[in-house]
């Protein structure tokens, strides 16, 4: 369960970075399109090019670990999911043997108490 739970936290911040990552680019974008107008330096536009192309890579291998790390996710679930199963199992046999148990004890408490009964029944017609 908390393997779940640390699988869930990991996607979530990968898809936090991930959101991070677009909304960088985005702004890199604005900012590109802000500059248009006026001339843009060569070496200027080289390192706007090259950090695009970054981010580019930079979200592909997010989304890659973002993938893997859904993959991981749903991988837990599916255990916790078989575990709770396999709980269940158990303890409905564990409540089935319990009941064959209270039963079988029922039973030989009551056949003491018949021999009980018989035993007194014989010993008043001896008495008599």
């Amino acid at each position: 369960m908390y393997e779940l739970a640390r699988r869930i936290r990991e996607t979530n911040d990968i898809r936090s970075n991930l959101e991070r990552l677009k909304m960088r680019s985005g702004e890199l974008a604005a900012d590109v399109l802000e500059r248009a107008a006026a001339p843009v330096p060569a070496p200027v536009y080289k390192m706007y090019k090259d950090y695009l192309g970054y981010l580019r890579r930079k979200k592909e291998n997010t989304l890659a670990s973002l993938a893997q790390a859904e993959t991981e996710v749903e991988e837990q679930r599916r255990r916790l999911i078989q575990a709770s199963v396999d709980r269940k199992i158990i303890d409905r046999f564990k409540e089935i043997q319990h009941e064959a148990y209270l039963e079988a004890e029922a039973r030989r408490e009551q056949n003491n108490l018949d021999e009980l009964a018989a035993l007194g029944a014989s010993r008043r017609v001896n008495e008599d």
